[in-house]
């Protein structure tokens, strides 16, 4: 039964913990919208519900819970994307399937796209929608999903009709903790209400788990504990939020910025992701071994590049860099690669088969990159520093890395090049500091236990209008700290100083 397209089984506590979130009558009309092997009708039966309903794809699992609950509960065997149900529900519930739009199968892939309005998406998104359809004015929709949809632009469908459909009163952030066999994707249970609701007076309870290394049935006691008690212990944060108000990037991360004057990154600054070879063995040249400019020809020698990947940011310098041959579509078909750049060529050949399978757009050959993103803008800046950030990070603090003349990004890495060179250093030194990483994870930015910076939500951070004073202040002591670090000295102290001045001035803005 565990081969099952998206299946996950649940465990049994999980399953009365979001039972337990709800407030309908034990003889209100439930749906339970993926049975498996019937864990959430296990605890609705435990609890005392009724009137139950369960829909379940596959044949095997509708078997098996047909034979265990068919006297009790409705079992129906079909999928819930299409069933046509001729009544509404109180309580729908369960853990639906994730499954990327990619490698659903192409019999439910159209419904899937139809509803989500994304061939970029998953599966579970359109569970969310068909769920609220369904429901009764004032019902309930109780599930444990990634916690992706939150943040994913594809995702921003889903987030629209939940907000235009009622509103979200309690989101456990379980992170990436440990509740399913062999699967440790990073989850919420979220409960919603249908309804018509002034949300700018709405708020949301918002459970956060401390650890990763807990059990599902210290899940359980304490979420309920925290719940009732409206605290937070040793297991859970506790708080309330106020109610997400539209349907840009929702995050569970909680802080209280004050508004101030700014301008946003995308006006000051190009915010691009790096260049993605699509298969580096073959184009990663190791200096170690190789002396390449005895071994290339000067045509050859201007196909090689210096990049930085994530693991050379080191916090406002980048140290070290990679060497790749970068062949563009400037080298048109595979003989004028042999006859202009033989040793490139003798080099790459062995890697074809395996090159030649990966995703390549039309008129690309084998030997091309596969994206040469903002590649015709970086080629043009090549004489200019600019700054790197890995694009996931699970560093207790930001890597923004500033790069010499001459570097490009790897596809694991974005870069900021600011349109006036005089912002390089006020840019580095600021969204180093503590304030702008609490500030951007309270944007969306968390993934898991790591941080995720994504052009999308870089271009649009809030770059404070300091006074020039405080900018100047800003740039000298990030020149201090980058001086320091070449020198191999401690910059701790001059850090410190970085973030309470920041502190200080987004407090006096």
């Amino acid at each position: 039964m565990s081969n099952k397209i998206g299946f996950v089984e649940t465990p049994l506590e999980i399953a009365n913990l979001m039972i337990e979130l709800s407030n309908i009558d034990r003889n209100a009309l439930v749906l339970d919208t993926g049975c498996g092997k019937g864990v959430f009708l296990q605890a609705l039966e435990n609890k005392g519900y009724k009137n139950v309903y369960g829909v379940e794809i596959d044949g095997e699992l509708y078997e098996y819970c047909d034979g265990r609950y068919g006297e009790k509960f409705k079992i129906i065997r079909g999928d819930f994307l299409t069933f046509t149900f001729n009544r509404k529900f109180d309580l729908i519930i369960g853990n639906p399937p994730y499954v990327h739009f990619n490698r659903i199968p192409p019999e439910i892939a159209d419904n899937v796209r139809e509803m989500v309005k994304t061939s970029e998406g998953d599966i579970y998104y359109a569970f969310i929608i068909k769920s609220i359809s369904l429901l009764k004015e004032g019902g309930e929709l109780i599930y444990i999903v990634p916690y992706h949809f939150f943040y994913n632009t594809y995702a921003k469908f889903v987030r629209d009709v939940l907000l235009q459909s009622g509103k979200i009163e309690v989101i456990i952030d379980l992170d990436e903790t440990r509740l399913f066999n062999n699967e440790n994707p990073e989850v919420v249970i979220f409960k919603f209400k249908k309804g018509e609701y002034d949300l700018k007076n709405e708020e949301i309870k918002l459970l956060k788990v401390k650890t990763v290394n807990t059990n599902s049935l210290e899940i359980y006691e304490k979420a309920i504990k925290s719940l009732s008690e409206e605290a937070s212990n040793d297991i859970f944060d506790y708080v309330k939020i106020p109610h997400y108000l539209n349907s840009e990037s929702w995050s569970t991360f909680v802080i209280n910025i004050p508004n101030f004057p700014s301008v946003k990154m995308k006006d000051i600054a190009k915010v691009g992701v790096g260049l993605v070879s699509g298969f580096d063995e073959a184009f990663t040249l190791d200096e170690e071994k190789a002396d390449v400019r005895l071994k290339f020809n000067d045509g050859e020698i201007n196909l090689v590049k210096r990049f930085v990947k994530g693991k050379y940011c080191k916090r406002f310098i980048v140290d070290g860099s990679g060497l790749y041959i970068l062949i563009d579509g400037s080298v048109k078909n595979e003989k004028e690669l042999e006859l202009m750049y033989p040793n490139i060529y003798k080099k790459i050949l062995p890697f074809k088969d395996i090159m030649s399978k990966r995703y390549l757009p039309k008129k690309k050959e084998w030997f091309h990159w596969q994206a040469l993103r903002n590649y015709k803008f970086l080629i043009s800046n090549l004489n200019k520093k600019r700054i790197y950030v890995p694009t996931l990070d699970r560093r207790p603090y930001n890597r923004f890395s500033l790069g010499e003349e001459g570097l490009l990004p790897s596809g694991d890495v974005l870069f900021i090049q600011p349109h006036n060179d005089e912002d390089l250093y006020f840019l580095l030194g600021y969204l180093n500091t503590s304030f702008f990483r609490k500030y951007y994870l309270g944007k969306g930015g968390r993934r898991g236990g790591r941080i995720s910076f994504t052009q999308r939500l870089l271009e649009n951070v809030e770059i404070p209008l300091f006074p020039k004073e405080i900018k100047e202040k800003i740039i000298h002591t990030t020149k201090e700290i980058i001086s320091k670090l070449k020198e191999g000295n401690d910059t701790s102290p001059l850090e410190k100083e970085l973030d309470d001045l920041v502190y200080s001035a987004i407090v006096s803005l």
